[in-house]
């Protein structure tokens, strides 16, 4: 190789290092950012629902639970409340561990009310959704500089966060399970399978940060492509239910994201090669 081609190799090299190396600053300092308005979207998204369907929401829940009209009211403005308020706290990154906890009841909520556990896709999406605020709620705990430095909660406070990052990592990747297509075509099913090996390898807990964040591109760029909600028709009774499908994706793809963020943790591949 003649010393025109090395310099021209070295100089493309370096470039690319510049590259990168703005990328990964851009994305360490906003991830954070970007994975919890992505993560918040479907639980916004439901909230604001509640409100220009207000009428539809009622009568479902009088029709399904055999109640009065104002109970059913209240039922609704809990479900739109609860949503609403949970997103604000989080975003606003004020009482972060309230907002979670009402997002976590209002999941157990819509599962209840709407019979979610009758459907194994609904519980799967459900699941993930516990998964994504789990992560969140360690996010918020990493992040917490006064800690009581005695021994035993130091220990216990470990444990809790290691089961708790071994639940999200597991959970989140559930919602990928319940929108996976299989077909109809090849491109299609590779894309699909490829998407299942790095969901195997973020549960397990192998190179999960760069899995994870891979997988949260491809699940995004799909999901922009096949559930295109703004080109149907305003009167398609598809578009309200693939808007739906959209911003719980979002949200998955927000909670992997997440999962980039807040790392494997002890229960972990990634942890046990560093222990070796």
């Amino acid at each position: 190789m003649s010393s025109d081609s090395v310099k021209f190799t070295d100089r493309v090299r370096n470039v690319a290092e510049s590259v990168w190396d703005v990328v990964f600053r851009f994305f360490k300092r906003n991830l954070p950012v970007i994975a919890r308005l992505l993560l918040m979207m479907t639980f916004f998204d439901d909230g604001l629902r509640m409100i220009y369907n207000w009428t539809n929401q009622t009568r479902y829940f009088q029709h399904s639970w055999k109640i009065s009209a104002s109970t059913a009211g209240i039922a609704v403005t809990l479900n739109m409340v609860g949503q609403l308020v949970g997103c604000l706290l989080v975003l606003a990154r004020r009482k972060v561990e309230w907002g979670c906890g009402i997002l976590l009841t209002n999941v157990v909520f819509q599962a209840i009310m709407y019979e979610y556990f009758k459907y194994t896709k609904y519980i799967l999406r459900s699941l993930s959704l516990t998964g994504c605020v789990l992560l969140l709620l360690l996010d918020h705990w990493s992040e917490r500089k006064s800690m009581d430095p005695g021994l035993l909660k130091v220990k216990k406070e470990d444990r809790t966060r290691m089961l708790l990052q071994l639940a999200g990592r597991c959970l989140v990747g559930f919602m990928y399970v319940s929108l996976a297509q299989l077909g109809p075509s090849y491109p299609v099913l590779f894309i699909t399978m490829v998407g299942y090996v790095l969901l195997g390898c973020v549960m397990v807990g192998y190179r999960t940060r760069q899995c994870a964040i891979i997988m949260a591109l491809q699940f995004f760029l799909v999901t922009l492509v096949t559930r295109t909600w703004w080109l149907l028709p305003w009167d398609s009774s598809d578009r309200d239910f693939v808007k739906y499908e959209f911003f719980q994706a979002m949200s998955a793809v927000g909670g992997l994201l997440q999962e980039a963020v807040v790392g494997p943790g002890r229960a972990s591949l990634d942890e046990r090669k560093k222990d070796e």
